[in-house]
């Protein structure tokens, strides 16, 4: 009888390995594994608030405050409360993060290039589609 094996683990471990490269590529910038952080932003027209970009990275608001407050001790991202609310922080790229931006984002392309060698783009398709039937997948069965 095949043993049980957890999803997670090998998820993880693909995780492991790929953070710890792009973390290694990216380690002059002191970016801290939250390079996510940096890209979602890179991304936005408008100021997003800390709780917005915690819903954009299915993150939790404390864990996202703690995120935000590092990147924010390395002069990666700047923080301005909302005049009109209080309670609002808005989170945007500081001028040093956007100037390291296409360095960052030349550097998770040839990691996910190196990541995707020898795969085609219909296995690669496939996969991305079954990781996201997985989350959508708990995401129902949590609720």
């Amino acid at each position: 009888m095949e043993r049980p094996q957890l999803i997670a683990r090998n998820l993880r471990q693909i995780d492991y390995l790929y953070t710890k490269k792009l973390s290694k590529e990216l380690s002059a910038i002191h970016v801290n594994n939250h390079f996510e952080v940096l890209l979602v932003l890179a991304k936005q027209v408008h100021p997003l608030t800390q709780n917005q970009l915690a819903q954009l990275l299915h993150l939790d608001k404390s864990r996202m405050a703690n995120i935000v407050f590092q990147l924010e001790e390395h002069q990666l991202v700047s923080v301005e409360v909302n005049p009109a609310d209080r309670r609002q922080h808005y989170v945007t790229l500081s001028p040093y993060a956007l100037s390291a931006m296409p360095d960052i984002e030349t550097k998770v392309q040839q990691i996910n290039d190196m990541a995707e060698a020898g795969i085609s783009q219909e296995k690669l398709d496939v996969f991305f589609e079954v990781v996201e039937t997985i989350r959508q997948n708990l995401v129902k069965r949590s609720v």
